[in-house]
Parts: C-alpha cells; sequence; structure tokens
C-alpha cells in the first residue's frame, strides 16, 4: 500500500498516488528517462485501480513530469519540462533536502520582478490596494505560528504585485505565490516569525504609502537578499557532516 506521506491535506486515493509518484520522481526516485512500472504493476503496488492509476498519469503528466504514449508506456521526462510553477512540484522539491540550484533560481526570479513590482506600487498603488497590504502587514505582525505567518506574507506580496497595476505582472501573481511559499518556508525562523523580515516589510509599507519608489525598491532587495542567506544556511545545515 502507499508510504507514509506529508501532503497538504490530500482529498482522495487518486490525490495520494499522484502525490507518491510525483514526488519519487522530483527526489529522482525515477530517473528523467526512466520507464515508470506498467498500470497493472502500479495498480498492484498501491492498490488501487488501472483507473485511478490512469488517471493519476493524467495528472502527472499535465505537470509535465511523464509523458504517456501507449505502444512506448510513461517515461520521466527531462527536468526542464517540468512546471516549476505547480504548487505540488514545488513543494515536493521543498519537502526533501533543499535544492541549492532550485532556490538560487528562484531568488534570481524574485530579483528579476519584485523590485520594479515594488516600484511600481509605490507609484500607482491605490488607497484599497494600499489598505490590502496594510492589513496583510498587520496580519504578519499578529501572527503567532510559522504557518499562519507565512499565508500573511503570502498575502502581503501578492498585495504588491495586485497594486502594481501592470496587467502582465498581475497574472503573474498566481504563478509567483507557489515560488513565494516555497522560498518562505526555506527561509523562514521553525519556532516563529523573523522579527528583522517583519521589520523590511514595514519598510516596505511604509515606502508604498509614501510613494517613494526607490525605498520601495531597495526594502524588497534587501527582503530578498535576506532570504538568500537564510536559505544559505538553512542547505549548509542539511550538507552531510554539518
Amino acid at each position: 500500500m502507499l508510504p507514509a506521506m506529508s501532503p497538504p491535506k490530500l482529498q482522495n486515493y487518486h490525490d495520494q498516488i499522484v502525490e507518491a509518484l510525483g514526488r519519487k520522481i522530483v527526489t529522482a526516485g525515477f530517473a528523467e528517462g526512466a520507464r515508470l512500472p506498467t498500470e497493472p504493476q502500479l495498480a498492484t503496488e498501491y492498490g488501487a485501480s488501472r483507473l485511478i492509476i490512469r488517471e493519476a498519469m493524467k495528472s502527472l503528466s499535465a505537470k509535465g513530469l511523464v509523458s504517456v504514449r501507449p505502444r512506448t508506456g510513461t517515461h520521466v521526462l527531462p527536468r526542464s519540462r517540468w512546471n516549476l510553477f505547480d504548487p505540488a512540484v514545488l513543494g515536493w522539491h521543498g519537502a526533501a533536502v533543499l535544492d541549492r540550484k532550485l532556490m538560487a533560481d528562484l531568488m534570481e526570479l524574485r530579483r528579476a520582478i519584485e523590485p520594479l513590482a515594488a516600484r511600481l506600487a509605490a507609484e500607482r498603488a491605490s488607497p484599497e490596494a494600499v489598505a490590502v497590504l496594510r492589513e496583510a502587514y498587520a496580519q504578519m505582525a499578529a501572527a503567532g505560528e510559522r504557518a499562519v505567518y507565512i499565508e500573511a506574507d503570502l498575502r502581503f506580496h501578492g498585495a504588491v504585485v495586485a497594486a502594481c497595476g501592470n496587467q502582465f505582472m498581475q497574472q503573474l501573481e498566481n504563478a509567483l505565490s507557489s515560488v513565494w511559499k516555497t522560498s518562505f518556508q526555506a527561509s523562514s525562523d521553525a519556532w516563529g516569525p523573523d522579527a528583522d523580515a517583519l521589520a523590511l516589510h514595514q519598510t516596505l509599507l511604509e515606502a508604498v504609502e509614501r510613494r517613494d519608489a526607490n525605498g520601495a525598491e531597495r526594502a524588497v532587495l534587501a527582503l530578498i537578499d535576506r532570504a538568500s542567506v537564510r536559505i544559505g544556511q538553512a542547505t549548509r545545515r542539511q550538507a552531510p557532516g554539518a
């Protein structure tokens, strides 16, 4: 039957099988290019019907993890084809030992998008958008638990992008949400909110409120730099012999 897992609220057996196989692919339990066991073999291994296995493969295919072909079977696709913006795919990465290359790429993506979004938010944010940002910050400041803090942090950064007024950046908010969550989980303190990071969020909020585009950009870059340092510390702690 299914191995022990720690998924984010799996709804049904189909989800559990997608979780088990997806996690195994992402953590190299199945190598790139490898042929997965057949439907009957997987059905026996996981105690599921072939129909459930087939639907699970469709879900993994939609995430870019596998290619399903009638005559050649199901093969793991190259990593370059994986949908890294998919929350589940990123979550499977984050559940294992931190991937240094993945985290470095996440930080590069954040540096490419968030500073400009912060500048534009400072220049363009409506009073309603600023109120949303202020409320998200208040929720962060009031959070006493890591999970609550991270969810408020996601709302805060989403509010910055939503306030920037650029419709293409706004379209990226949903995709960036999974990037932020992986980054925040990797960089946040397991015992509670990060007081220094909270202060930087306050600086960003105040820069947006007073229309200080340069200040907003500096604040978000400082936040990203701090996250990069903390992620580096976390990956070193996970290294063999650390």
